[in-house]
């Protein structure tokens, strides 16, 4: 058994304690999306190099190990939308292309391609998401709306045809072996979406509330299992009461996106979704959101820890039980334009799960596009390829290795557990969470040190409740030059529970171990 070495114990950097005695949310997944590559890719892409990207993303032996995959059900904006939508990747395809025709479930074929490598590799949650209707379904027959179609570009007296086209599609895929766990029927309702380059759609509150009720009606006289996701509101800022809202601006309600129209009411989502009694039963207690915009800390603006806090407490106002997902983020902003594979974004990317995890309390983490092609800090994996000639080339960014740091270990019914020792401010230097999976048998807890100097750290292990007791650990870790590597196996030091850690400068460190039965006498 390896002693405590006095050189290292001199220098420490921060002793942290990992109790297991106080509990906090439980993880349900780590996730991302297939919009909007997995289309041309999955179509167009060798098989070798579409397994190359299916073993990225969603296995844990040579991967990041997700657990949630995120599939986008396409309005048809691939047949009528190529003025509006100039970007063939950013335009989808619909099973169903009008009122009169039959489906044709050969749509969409390489997002399914990947649909079907998730459940192959062991991703248990499956959600499709939803951001237009159906084009025919529109006011304008486009999947997206313009200043005329008014509150929403749904037809009127169409919410029935809608649930139950999305039923038909949910239907279909559970026969396939594929059953949805989750249907967010509805993306950012708050966005005016106007002639967005994309398909998108707004809906006002009340927009919003018929075409959840509607969906959950029908769903009830079928035989899937499939739970409704909501609202995927757009930031965190759009879902709080204008109560909370005032605690953290000063002044005002919020009124970005589409609440300037005129055309009804586009935030508040907290209050009118948990806090309405109908809503709720729909929905359960379960609130869908996005973090963009709500990744940075300013004097006066504490996005990262001060709003966070605010939504947590705003949520346990109407239910204490509440649960809250991240379901999409990518660096947006004035950070978000220029591709960087390396560390600095990843950082930025760390930091905010951290956040998210910690102060939100969130119960999933879900990236948004997991490939892109374009210079922009929006991909977990990059590629060049545009049109089929091209080289089918992958390119990892630094940002896939840090959501591996999480995904890969802390696994769906893990449980966020006390960490204590380090600061919890926006600019700490060195941050740290820690999570318990009883099923496993394993702590898990991660570390984010944005600085540029190596931090020593004394890490002990109190109450975790498993079996036997936890004698090694292994680090793994991401930098500049390592890519989520096994670096090393750190033993039990001469201290019960108690091992000695160095997280390097400018890294995401993952420290990781599993009970063992110890012998008598060792």
């Amino acid at each position: 058994m390896q002693r405590d070495n006095p050189q290292a114990i001199d220098r420490l950097d921060a002793q942290v304690t990992i109790d297991g005695n106080k509990c906090y949310q439980s993880i349900d997944n780590f996730g991302a999306s297939d919009a909007w590559s997995m289309e041309p890719l999955g179509k167009y892409w060798s098989e070798e190099n579409k397994a190359k990207i299916a073993d990225l993303l969603f296995s844990r032996e040579r991967g990041i190990g997700l657990s949630a995959w995120r599939f986008n059900i396409g309005a048809g904006s691939t047949e009528t939308d190529q003025d509006r939508i100039p970007d063939p990747w950013r335009r989808a395809e619909a099973f169903k292309i009008s009122e009169e025709h039959e489906y044709d479930w050969s749509k969409q074929s390489g997002q399914q391609w990947f649909l079907q490598a998730a459940r192959e590799r062991g991703v248990g949650t499956l959600i499709a998401f939803v951001n237009s209707p159906p084009v025919w379904m529109t006011k304008n027959g486009h999947a997206q709306p313009d200043l005329e179609v008014g509150s929403t570009n749904l037809k009127p007296g169409y919410n029935g045809k809608f649930a139950s086209y999305l039923i038909d599609v949910l239907s279909y895929f559970k026969g396939k072996g594929l059953a949805f766990d989750y249907i967010s029927p509805i993306n950012e309702p708050t966005w005016d979406w106007n002639q967005s380059w994309q398909e998108g759609n707004r809906y006002n509150n009340d927009d919003l509330k018929q075409v959840i009720l509607e969906l959950y009606r029908q769903l009830q006289h079928t035989g899937l299992q499939t739970r409704i996701s909501a609202p995927d509101g757009v930031e965190i800022t759009s879902l709080l009461d204008d109560e909370y809202y005032r605690q953290f601006a000063g002044s005002g309600t919020y009124s970005s996106g589409a609440n300037k129209l005129g055309t009804g009411k586009y935030r508040e989502y907290i209050k009118d979704m948990i806090g309405d009694p109908e809503v709720k039963e729909a929905i359960g207690n379960k609130m869908a959101s996005h973090s963009y915009w709500s990744d940075y800390s300013n004097p006066g603006d504490d996005r990262l820890v001060r709003l966070r806090q605010l939504l947590h407490t705003n949520m346990k106002h109407y239910d204490e039980e509440s649960k809250y997902w991240v379901t999409e983020y990518c660096i947006l902003g004035d950070y978000g334009p220029g591709r960087d594979l390396g560390i600095e974004p990843a950082l930025h990317v760390a930091r905010t799960i951290h956040f998210d995890l910690v102060e939100a309390n969130a119960a999933a983490w879900q990236w948004w596009t997991a490939v892109s092609k374009v210079d922009y800090k929006d991909g977990l994996i990059y590629t060049d390829f545009n049109e089929t000639g091209d080289e089918q080339n992958i390119l990892t960014s630094k940002m896939l290795w840090v959501l591996g740091n999480y995904s890969r270990f802390i696994r769906p019914g893990a449980k966020r557990i006390d960490l204590t020792g380090l600061g919890e401010e926006a600019d700490s230097g060195l941050l740290g969470s820690a999570y318990v999976h009883e099923g496993e048998q394993t702590v898990t807890a991660v570390f984010v040190n944005h600085g540029e100097q190596d931090k020593c750290i004394q890490l002990h292990l109190h109450e975790l409740g498993l079996n036997e007791r936890i004698t090694t650990m292994q680090s793994y870790v991401t930098n500049a030059e390592l890519d989520l590597v096994c670096q090393e196996r750190v033993p039990e030091a001469e201290e019960e529970q108690t091992f000695i850690v160095n997280i390097p400068g400018k890294s995401v460190v993952t420290l990781t171990g599993g009970a063992q039965k110890v012998e008598s006498g060792e």
